[in-house]
């Protein structure tokens, strides 16, 4: 699974950094690839902590819609008397968004808001050392996946910049660089 997803981001980085850079503004693209703190049902303790990758395309140079992948895992460690036990959780979401851009294509600063509808996949796997005592289980946990968001992008040039989001995806806080197509 882990292969897919990181082969996924790899094409889907490669196939938009190809195309030529322009402003935010009807048909342009923004590609934004981010970590964030938080996450929704988070069990245990982060072991990698929530990365995503975001693609918006202009319908008009206010509206735009797009994708997000994201990735997050975590642990749960037990202990009872001399055994202890971990739960190892990985999470994935998958989902379509649409934004509102509330400034000018041309400004440096972009501020946004938007929604998420989309697919939370989350998988267990259980401590190596339970089948000795005769328990045994697998589970997984998928769930629609809604919300909003509000973030800001700062160019630094026609197609570098930073962001920032506040809402409801694989993390609560997410920040990161963006690339303008």
């Amino acid at each position: 699974m882990k292969a897919i997803f990181k082969t996924t981001i790899f094409l889907l980085f490669l196939t938009l950094t190809l195309n030529y850079a322009q402003g935010y503004s009807q048909g342009g693209k923004t590609l934004n690839i981010g970590a964030g703190i938080g996450l929704v049902g988070l069990e245990g303790d982060a072991t990698i902590p929530p990365i995503s990758v975001g693609m918006q395309l202009g319908l008009t140079d206010k509206i735009s819609i797009g994708g997000i992948v994201g990735y997050a895992g975590s642990s749960y460690k037990f202990g009872f008397l001399t055994t202890s036990y971990e739960w190892k959780y990985s999470y994935i979401i998958v989902g379509a968004r649409g934004e509102y851009h509330f400034m000018k294509p041309e400004d440096k600063l972009d501020l946004y808001t938007g929604v998420t509808l989309g697919y939370n996949i989350v998988s267990v796997t259980e401590p190596d050392n339970l089948p000795q005592y005769g328990i045994s289980y697998s589970a997984t946990s998928s769930s629609l996946l809604y919300g909003g968001h509000a973030g800001a992008r700062y160019a630094f040039s026609n197609s570098f910049g930073l962001f920032v989001e506040v809402g409801y995806g694989i993390g609560y806080i997410t920040g990161g660089v963006f690339l303008r197509m």
